[in-house]
């Protein structure tokens, strides 16, 4: 949300140095840096247990997806860190497809 925030700033001709943040915070938010051609390889270390997928779907392929996580959804339980109840549906149905054909 900041790297968000600090880039309509940019945008809008604010000028970011009076944020006090410094062109290195800047750099690794992204802020002010053109669109990348590809996502860079973190190494192992450096990724947080949270992951982002995206995906391209077509045509229906999108209603059977929302419909399917839509059934899916549950409300989250305590132990699970994950707050996406999307992300939680999708893991939900990707383990039972993997348990049916196993």
């Amino acid at each position: 949300m900041l790297r968000l925030g600090l880039a309509d700033l940019v945008e809008g001709g604010f000028e970011i140095a009076l944020t006090g943040i410094t062109e290195d915070e800047l750099s690794r938010l992204s802020v002010g840096v053109g669109e990348l051609e590809q996502m860079p390889e973190l190494p192992d270390g450096d990724r947080s247990p949270f992951r982002d997928m995206t995906f391209i779907l077509y045509g229906e392929q999108f209603g059977i997806v929302e419909r399917a996580i839509a059934r899916a959804t549950k409300p989250r339980e305590a132990s699970n860190p994950n707050r996406s109840p999307q992300g939680n549906a999708l893991v939900a149905i990707c383990a039972d497809y993997l348990a049916r054909i196993n």
